[in-house]
């Protein structure tokens, strides 16, 4: 981040540095897709709202944005030319990215499974689930799925990440195609989730390294929706920055002497892992009020 850069409101943690600032959309960069029609319903939210209700993260290096890609393109939709952000050092180690887990409800039969990877060009070997994962971690295969009686591992000419993630998105596509509703699950959870009968399978995803989230951002091309999981060690809440602010009247030195002022005159409370506010957060929140 250059000298010249506004300083925003800070919040140091003992295992990572916050910091809070208006960032013009422009210098943005998101690294995943964006489904439409969320980004639609933000933008007939935000506006309704009046207010920015809490910040995306950015890495401070990069400006890549490692969460919040639907309120960018909201923003950016609705004509803001700030936005308000979160701004972290990428490279803390601290910060860690784990992965989305592909989760189907009726997809139980390993024949159906083996046949919408063949159509895709993969092919599949029988593993045990540790096996499986070992190889779709260490990019020795594509995919793999498993349910409570099976597991297999699906290789193919793919090499990098992107195209990984392509070859996931079109077996995602076909299997929703033949009726099978899918939801997502952590690596973590994935299994029991599949043990409890609450999901039938699951088809597992490759874990992307901080490297190939920047570099895949600073080319303008986006993973697939869920590539990407980061776990910040805690996360700022409900800033509620005046979305007249966001709208370009004021210059950039303005903005942010007002989102210091705004972010100071609130009490923050530190919450414990595991909140649920809107949803679920297992990192300590730090929620101004």
């Amino acid at each position: 981040m250059g000298s010249t850069r506004p300083r925003g409101f800070v919040i140091s943690h003992p295992q990572c540095s916050f910091e809070l600032v208006l960032e013009e959309l422009s210098a943005l960069h998101i690294h995943e897709e964006i489904i439409p029609e969320k980004m639609a319903e933000l933008v007939e939210k935000i506006p309704h709202d009046g207010v920015w209700i809490h910040p995306i993260i950015v890495d401070r290096n990069s400006l890549v944005v490692l969460d919040g890609m639907h309120r960018v393109a909201a923003a950016k939709e609705i004509g803001y030319r700030y936005i308000p952000v979160c701004l972290v050092d990428y490279e803390n180690p601290n910060i860690h990215i784990g992965c989305w887990y592909r989760m189907f409800k009726t997809l139980g039969g390993v024949e159906e499974a083996k046949k919408v990877l063949g159509e895709v060009g993969l092919t599949t070997a029988a593993k045990t689930y540790d096996e499986a994962q070992r190889l779709v971690e260490g990019r020795k295969a594509v995919t793999a799925m498993f349910s409570n009686s099976w597991s297999f591992a699906a290789t193919g000419p793919e090499k990098s990440i992107k195209e990984r993630y392509d070859v996931i998105k079109r077996v995602e596509n076909a299997l929703q195609s033949r009726g099978h509703h899918m939801g997502y699950s952590t690596d973590k959870d994935a299994p029991a989730r599949v043990a409890s009968g609450e999901y039938s399978s699951g088809l597992m995803t490759p874990t992307v390294t901080k490297k190939e989230v920047v570099d895949i951002a600073l080319k303008g091309i986006v993973f697939s929706q869920k590539t990407t999981r980061h776990i910040i060690p805690a996360r700022p809440m409900f800033v509620t920055v005046p979305t007249e602010w966001l709208k370009g009247d004021l210059d950039s030195e303005e903005a942010n002497s007002r989102l210091r002022k705004h972010l100071a005159s609130k009490r923050v409370e530190k919450m414990p892992p595991g909140q649920i506010l809107d949803r679920r957060y297992d990192e300590e929140l730090y929620v101004f009020k």
